[in-house]
Order: structure tokens, then C-alpha cells, then sequence
């Protein structure tokens, strides 16, 4: 499983992908602080897993989540924000996604996420 994190802020992304680690320690958990270079590894290698926030700079995580599932139409989502639920709840369902966290998601709550993934990985 390949898990694509994407995260402006350093420390945001850092936790991000340890606690993903953590979560599944089998995947491979690769970080982007930007869409372009998260965009352009999903091209080349795929990508099972999107934890992304939803409004990185230059362009929306909803965007970003919408081109990615251009190259992988079963590209499992799950948004990650400090936003409340209610801010982007339509346009988040939009996208089907398979989960939305807050920043402060623990390792626990993003292995739940990844355990109930809409479409299932082996």
C-alpha cells in the first residue's frame, strides 16, 4: 500500500506520516509539503492512499484530491483539516472519500480510517 501524504505545514506533515506509519507500518508512506511533486509521484508510481489537507496554498485539497483520482479512479481519500466538519461536509462528500480527520488524528484513528477504506487494499 502506498500512502501519499500532503501537508504545507512541516511538523503537520511530519506527524502525519509517522502517525500513517504507525497506523500500517507495511505501507510505504511517502510526503509532499505541495500538490505539484505529490501530483507528479501519483503519475510515475501510484498511489493506493491520499491523506490530504483540504486547503493547502495555490490549490484546494479538494482539487488536488479530484486530479488524483483522474489517476487512480480507486484512489481511497481521507481528507485531514482544522476546519470543523460542517465547513466542507458537501463539498467533501462530493469526492466519496473514505475518511476526514482533524490534524490531531493519533496513529489509532488513522489505522480506523485505513481499516475501512472504501476501496480495500490487500
Amino acid at each position: 500500500m502506498t500512502i501519499v501524504c500532503v501537508d504545507n505545514t512541516p511538523i503537520m506533515l511530519q506527524s502525519l506520516k509517522e502517525n500513517a506509519q504507525t497506523a500500517y507500518p507495511n505501507a510505504d508512506v511517502k510526503t509532499f509539503p505541495s500538490e505539484a511533486p505529490a501530483l507528479e509521484y501519483a503519475e510515475k508510481f501510484g498511489c493506493d492512499v491520499l491523506l490530504c489537507e483540504i486547503n493547502p496554498p495555490r490549490l484546494e485539497g479538494l482539487f488536488l484530491a479530484e486530479k488524483m483520482k483522474k489517476i487512480n479512479p480507486r484512489l481511497n481519500i481521507i481528507f485531514v483539516t482544522v476546519c470543523s466538519e460542517s465547513e466542507h461536509a458537501k463539498a467533501v462528500m462530493r469526492l466519496k472519500p473514505s475518511g476526514y480527520l482533524t490534524k490531531e488524528a493519533t496513529g489509532a484513528q488513522i489505522r480506523e480510517e485505513l481499516l475501512n477504506l472504501r476501496y480495500p487494499l490487500s
